[in-house]
């Protein structure tokens, strides 16, 4: 994914980018008096039983920086694309990798100056599931959200970068992998391809 047009396709690492407010947890003492800090809580994450499910994780794993469940939830044959239709005629789309997706996630944990991810990709009410519109892969789903719905945001240093407003779409595409005992629908889906549209506009 593509993230932050200020300054032009500013990037952490090599894939798109976005914040999360930072919870900070309270202290406690041992019995010497030492503050002991809290251990995290590891996130917990749905079987990806359906494509909804999938993006369900995705907003949990970037905004925790999980590169590890990040590997889970994309397909080692994925592509994203990021156009923006404000560009000139013949610009050649920006696209992304498997590898690209892991390691920006991976960069947003260990980069010191980033100090918080977010994403939020609406409420699932407000995604619009179809079927899919690959002739090759009529197996394949697709949902689509629209940019009202989007928030994903970046903070390094004093800077914060967000992607957000009604001139943005996602699209993205889902494989299903089949059978799986651990599934309820004896399905599981990674995302397979994501394409990103910016609106002509402001």
């Amino acid at each position: 994914m593509r993230m932050m047009r200020t300054p032009r396709f500013v990037r952490f690492g090599l894939a798109p980018a976005i914040l999360a407010a930072m919870v900070v947890s309270g202290c406690g003492k041992d019995s010497s008096g030492r503050l002991i800090k809290p251990k995290p809580v590891p996130p917990e994450y749905s079987i990806p039983s359906s494509p909804a499910e999938v993006l369900s994780n995705l907003e949990i794993a970037y905004s925790q920086r999980d590169s590890t469940e990040t590997k889970a939830l994309y397909d080692s044959s994925y592509v994203g694309t990021s156009r923006d239709l404000n560009d000139p005629p013949g610009t050649i789309p920006f696209t992304f990798t498997y590898s690209d997706e892991v390691a920006h996630v991976a960069k947003l944990a260990s980069a010191p100056s980033i100090t918080s991810a977010y994403m939020n990709l609406g409420p699932p009410a407000s995604w619009t599931r179809l079927e899919s519109n690959d002739l090759s892969h009529p197996e394949w789903a697709a949902i689509q959200i629209a940019g009202t719905s989007l928030n994903i945001r970046v903070v390094e240093g004093n800077s914060e970068y967000q992607i957000s407003g009604t001139s943005e779409f996602f699209e993205f595409m889902f494989k299903p992998t089949t059978p799986e005992s651990t599934s309820p629908t004896d399905t599981l889906w990674t995302i397979v391809r994501w394409n990103e549209t910016r609106a002509p506009g402001p």
